[in-house]
């Protein structure tokens, strides 16, 4: 933005030495010279850096608030803030969240991918990505995301559902009965209506 405004100043300045010769007309070029930088200098304030800035200072104060009601404002403030702090794992998941349900599913990937960048080990990530993958069909990615995440927090019943349910999208049944097993073994914590819920997704056999 700065090199841009400095281009046209410059651009402006040579034309109008051009047109007005300083030597033979120092007062007519010293008073259009004044009047260029008066214009460039309330353009940069308005249109420059400087009116960028304060519109990032409002739509923090929007979000911190809970003013803010348009997701494109998120988005912008947030591809700002985690262009300067990318270890942000909340900045990362709420933007590629935001993305996913506004449905630009490409930006939603991307920004999932540069969580995973910052966050390799980040179980919740995984998983967002996983949904993701597997809600655009490419469930082999999916499951392998889903694995990660699971040896990262075996102890997630989230997890462990969605790997049944992508194991039986597979239609690998004996995968997903055996996480099942694994379960009714050795989560006892979990409720009876969790346990059948999730054999439900087995429907009859």
């Amino acid at each position: 933005m700065i090199f841009f405004f400095f281009s046209i100043s410059l651009i402006i300045l040579i034309s109008v030495v051009y047109l007005i010769n300083p030597r033979k007309n120092p007062k007519g070029f010293s008073i259009s010279l004044i009047i260029l930088s008066v214009v460039g200098l309330g353009s940069y304030l308005k249109f420059g850096e400087y009116h960028f800035i304060n519109i990032m200072d409002t739509l923090y104060e929007d979000i911190k608030n809970e003013h803010i009601n348009d997701p494109r404002k998120l988005v912008i403030f947030l591809e700002t803030k985690l262009a300067k702090d990318p270890h942000d794992l909340e900045g990362w998941l709420i933007l590629a969240r935001t993305c996913l349900i506004t449905g630009h599913i490409q930006k939603a990937e991307l920004y999932y991918s540069k969580a995973r960048k910052y966050f390799p080990n980040n179980s919740d990530v995984l998983f967002e990505t996983a949904m993701l993958k597997n809600n655009i069909g490419q469930i082999d990615k999916s499951i392998d995301l889903l694995l990660k995440a699971h040896d990262l927090d075996n102890k997630s019943l989230k997890i462990k559902e969605q790997l049944i349910k992508t194991y039986i999208l597979l239609e690998k049944r004996v995968d997903a009965k055996l996480v099942l097993e694994e379960i009714k073994k050795n989560h006892s914590e979990y409720k009876a209506n969790d346990l059948k819920r999730i054999e439900n997704l087995f429907g009859k056999d």
